[in-house]
């Protein structure tokens, strides 16, 4: 067998459509890029909120009433590398961290998706 069959990061760190989901719940025409769990990217955000995890441990925090929301709006940023279809005012919405975590931040359904998709390996390796 092919080595290059074996390896996995390089179709990971390419991304995949995740198409977004409009407030009427049907599934829009605008996505974003996302990185796969392979990727350098996905392993550092992965990394990033584990230790926000302790923290909140080591600090007492009731897992029972803490919202996680925030961490996961972080984590889905770290791995978006672009999005397209999204305008606002009728005009091409230019994609930056800062406009994607405002987007996250108001979009629960989009970052449970986003989670749901990057998750998923075989977004990343289909043939």
């Amino acid at each position: 067998m092919e080595l290059g069959e074996l390896t996995t990061t390089d179709s990971h760190e390419k991304g995949s459509r995740c198409y977004l989901v409009k407030a009427d719940g049907s599934v829009s025409e605008a996505y974003v890029t996302v990185l796969g769990p392979d990727s350098k990217a996905f392993r550092m955000a992965k990394r990033m909120q584990r230790n926000e995890i302790l923290d909140l441990r080591e600090k007492d925090v009731d897992f029972k009433t803490h919202d996680f929301f925030p961490l996961d709006v972080t984590f889905c940023a770290a791995v978006i590398k672009g999005w397209g279809g999204i305008t606002k005012g009728g005009k091409e919405l230019l994609y930056t961290k800062k406009t994607c975590l405002d987007f996250l931040s108001k979009s629960p359904v989009n970052v449970d998706r986003i989670l749901e998709v990057c998750g998923d390996r075989v977004n990343f390796t289909k043939a």
